[in-house]
């Protein structure tokens, strides 16, 4: 698993959620771990706020970025281009 890859998550909720992993491999498999963006449940607004991050229809929530273990990462389904990576880059820096 690696920055950008896209992934069916275990989050402790009633359904799988999309993820994006924004942390390195090296990172993942040393702490076996994972910097996640989850995707929002539900259509997207009309008008996001920049912490939020469209990707193909799909709107990923920058402001809950967090780490869960490796393990939740049960299935990776896709990869987000290089683009959608620095733009969930940027959000992250205009948070903190």
């Amino acid at each position: 698993m690696d920055v950008g890859d896209v992934y069916h998550a275990d989050l402790n909720e009633e359904r799988r959620r999309r993820v994006v992993v924004i942390s390195s491999a090296r990172f993942n498999r040393l702490a076996s771990r994972a910097v996640i963006v989850p995707a929002e449940h539900g259509p997207p607004d009309e008008v996001l706020d920049p912490w939020r991050i469209s990707v193909d229809g799909i709107v990923y929530a920058v402001d809950h970025v967090r780490s869960v273990p490796a393990a939740r990462l049960l299935e990776r389904v896709d990869r987000v281009p290089v683009d959608a990576v620095n733009r969930i880059r940027r959000a992250l820096r205009a948070i903190t």
